[in-house]
């Protein structure tokens, strides 16, 4: 994923906002309006892939209501504001010990961008601390950040290694609730327990990685925004803006249609598929002024996390982390300058992130 991206998010919208992409024999869909149509219709727009004749899968993120509100209700109270709150003391431990351990050489993705979130949902998991960089790994294959002949390897090692730790029956943390949930009076059997915590992974980790190193991107193009935040900490707006200008997760692959429909004057026909391009859903001059600028807005309603029911059940706890983390690197840096010659982007054209960066 690279900047010229957002250029041709613009020229699509500017044409109407929908494509039928036939490579990928799919409708891609670019403007905010129609993502959000489609987001919140999901009796229109599902997201089994059944409906397109393909498998359901083992996570409730394929699954439609009533049966994906049972499955996400399972662990939904955890993630809750109210909840998350109570951990800022421990996201803000970890941070600073992090945060403290860099240093001119260091990757900032790799020794901070990654291991925070990552500790942060290990934690809440019951995950030990062995296991969390084999966790990651596993997340950055399933999602598509890394790709080679290793991941039927890793896959069976982690498959392996959960089957383990849901059979230790654990008291406490997020897997203990997974082991004993049940759903239409059904416990889990262990592949839909490993498909929650596949789930859980990506989404825990995958998005505030990329978020926190898109914020420092912010900061090094814009010296300016790094002063006002130092003067005055409005670290919302800031985190809700790059959240907007530099969405962690720009299309939503898979939602599939239930019923011949149209979406603004185009037809589509029933088991066609649908990508939702949030990342340019979020730049669309109709919805934002200046879209493509980064501004601090009073009103921000951007879809970074989705919308409807599928809206990201960790959106409280990467808010939360994304304001630690950026609070201490405002207290640590005086300047935040990306050396982008040894820096580099993630190819992965669906996420918004660096694989590695560093600073000049």
């Amino acid at each position: 994923m690279h900047d010229k991206n957002f250029e041709y998010y613009r020229k699509v919208r500017n044409n109407g906002g929908i494509v039928y992409n036939n490579d990928n024999q799919c409708w891609e869909i670019y403007s905010y309006e129609a993502c959000k149509y489609a987001l919140m219709h999901d009796y229109i727009f599902s997201s089994n892939p059944e409906y397109a004749g393909g498998n359901g899968g083992l996570s409730f993120i394929n699954m439609d209501n009533p049966e994906h509100k049972e499955y996400r209700n399972i662990t939904a109270p955890y993630f809750m504001a109210t909840k998350i709150n109570n951990m800022e003391s421990n996201i803000a431990d970890i941070s600073n010990k992090l945060i403290n351990n860099l240093n001119a050489n260091s990757d900032i993705v790799k020794d901070y961008a990654v291991k925070l979130p990552v500790s942060v949902i290990s934690e809440l998991l019951g995950i030990p601390e062995t296991e969390r960089s084999k966790f990651k790994e596993w997340s950055d294959y399933i999602i598509g950040n890394k790709r080679d002949k290793n991941f039927d390897n890793v896959n069976n090692y982690m498959v392996n290694k959960l089957s383990e730790l849901f059979a230790g029956n654990y008291s406490n943390g997020i897997i203990s609730v997974i082991n004993s949930g049940s759903v239409n009076n059904k416990n889990l059997d262990i592949r839909e327990k490993i498909g929650y915590i596949m789930l859980l992974i990506i989404g825990g980790n995958e998005t505030t990685t990329n978020l926190i190193t898109n914020m420092l991107k912010v900061l090094s193009d814009n010296n300016d925004i790094m002063k006002n935040l130092n003067n005055d900490r409005d670290l919302h707006s800031f985190i809700e803006e790059t959240l907007r200008y530099y969405s962690p997760i720009q299309f939503l692959p898979h939602r599939f249609i239930k019923e011949d429909t149209e979406i603004n004057g185009v037809k589509m026909n029933k088991g066609e598929r649908l990508s939702l391009f949030l990342g340019s859903a979020n730049r669309d001059e109709d919805m934002f002024d200046n879209a493509d600028k980064f501004i601090l807005r009073d009103k921000n309603e951007h879809i970074a996390f989705g919308r409807g029911s599928h809206m990201c059940i960790g959106a409280p706890l990467a808010r939360l982390e994304a304001n630690i983390a950026l609070n201490d690197f405002l207290e640590n840096y005086k300047k935040i300058k990306i050396d982008n010659k040894k820096s580099m982007l993630l190819e992965n054209p669906m996420v918004y992130g660096y694989q590695k960066m560093f600073f000049e």
